[in-house]
């Protein structure tokens, strides 16, 4: 669900892909199917809406307010300076709005109960709804559970008043030995995605094979224009702006989803790293446009001189604190005891992790195997430390003396000469 306390889009994320490479791992494939509703936030029928906030305990004067709100809303259609007649508005929350978002969810809230089938899980936030099933190759009848999911929320939107864009739908089948199974919906086939093509979630682009070769390709491309147009568009020299445009438009976008993508080839971390590299060489050319033959600094010479962390250290910290706030409880995942907290009975260390041995290379990299393994090897002190105190404390440990292995995390200095 969305609106939700300490819920976003990467934990559902974290929850979603720590199934998907735990599948791999014990040879499983897993079938997806990613749902569309067609116009979802303009179908929801009012009267249905008050009903269901009337059972959610919602009543008396807010109630009333809400009703207000939503009912006798009109609306024209103004092409080249004339006005359609006005129609009245009988569906729908009204978008742009802080209300709309809550009672759309409000109006979906029972989708998980009402559908629930066996070894399905369904996952939704917004209107974003898909729901998959993790099984043995050698099961024959492993599509019944995720057709029958998908007979009863067909049922659910009829009687809600929802449409379903079957069109839009998609099938996603993950595992080598994946039978491809064609699922239907309103007695139409859903598209099925091919294995080499990749699928959007939630913002993040993936194959089958849960590599992110595509997501990394369309981030840093989009990395690049964003810095292109600011730097094309700004004559200024000065530096510390110039960065700190880029830590406002284009970090951000270089760093979603980071917890789940984890990159771990060099390739893919150099491809991410060669954006904030090239983006720092031409502002530093820039300030020395006056100098006839200025000397160019290697990448970690930049990083320095700008007193910026590479990519791969930033991703770490962020990762090492989002897993602080989930084991000290701030953020409650369902992980399935990927890793376990083992008792103890020392004052020393708080979490006695136990991460069990994985053989396939993503499950060994994915973010509830890798990162516990780097958390446990943190100071007792910091460990211990409070959600507030961690990444203060954080900021103050050199990780490349704790880590055994820095390549896959920070940048090592091959890679360093590389750019």
């Amino acid at each position: 669900m969305v609106f939700r306390k300490n819920h976003s889009v990467i934990t559902q994320l974290l929850e979603t892909f720590n199934d998907y490479t735990l599948a791999i791992e014990n040879k499983k494939c897993v079938d997806v199917i990613f749902f569309d509703l067609a116009k979802a936030f303009d179908t929801v029928p009012h009267d249905r809406l008050l009903k269901k906030l009337y059972h959610l305990g919602i009543t008396g004067a807010l109630l009333n307010w809400i009703e207000d709100y939503l009912l006798n809303r009109t609306f024209t259609v103004l092409v080249e300076s004339k006005n359609s007649n006005e129609y009245h508005i009988t569906s729908g929350v009204p978008q742009g709005s802080i209300l709309g978002p809550i009672l759309f969810i409000s109006y979906i809230f029972d989708i998980i109960d009402i559908c629930k089938t066996d070894n399905v899980t369904p996952k939704l936030f917004a209107d974003d709804l898909k729901a998959y099933t993790c099984f043995d190759f050698l099961n024959k009848n492993h599509y019944s559970p995720l057709q029958t999911f998908i007979q009863t929320f067909t049922k659910y939107c009829e009687i809600n008043g929802l449409k379903i864009a079957v069109s839009k739908c998609s099938s996603f089948h993950i595992g080598t030995k994946n039978p491809f199974h064609q699922y239907t919906l309103q007695n139409i086939n859903i598209p099925i995605i091919p294995p080499n093509e990749p699928i959007r979630d939630l913002g993040i682009y993936f194959t089958s094979n849960l590599k992110w070769d595509s997501h990394i390709k369309i981030t840093t491309n989009k990395a690049t224009r964003i810095y292109y147009t600011l730097i094309r568009s700004l004559k200024t020299n000065n530096t510390q702006f110039l960065i700190t445009l880029f830590k406002i438009y284009v970090l951000p976008i270089l760093e979603f989803g980071s917890p789940i993508i984890n990159p771990y080839l060099n390739k893919d971390i150099n491809s991410l790293e060669n954006v904030q590299h090239k983006f720092l060489k031409i502002i530093y050319l820039r300030s020395m446009k006056h100098n006839n033959s200025p000397i160019l600094p290697n990448y970690k010479e930049l990083l320095e001189l700008f007193k910026l962390e590479s990519l791969s250290h930033r991703r770490l910290k962020s990762n090492l604190i989002l897993f602080h706030n989930i084991i000290s409880g701030k953020i409650n995942l369902k992980h399935d005891n990927t890793y376990s907290i083992l008792p103890t009975t020392t004052r020393g260390n708080p979490h006695n992790l136990f991460i069990p041995f994985c053989s396939s290379t993503i499950r060994k990299n994915s973010f509830f195997i890798d990162i516990p393994n780097i958390y446990r090897k943190l100071p007792t002190e910091l460990q211990k430390s409070s959600i507030e105190l961690f990444p203060k404390l954080l900021n103050n440990i050199n990780l490349n003396n704790i880590l055994s292995k820095s390549n896959s995390i920070l940048l090592s200095p091959d890679l360093i000469q590389n750019f």
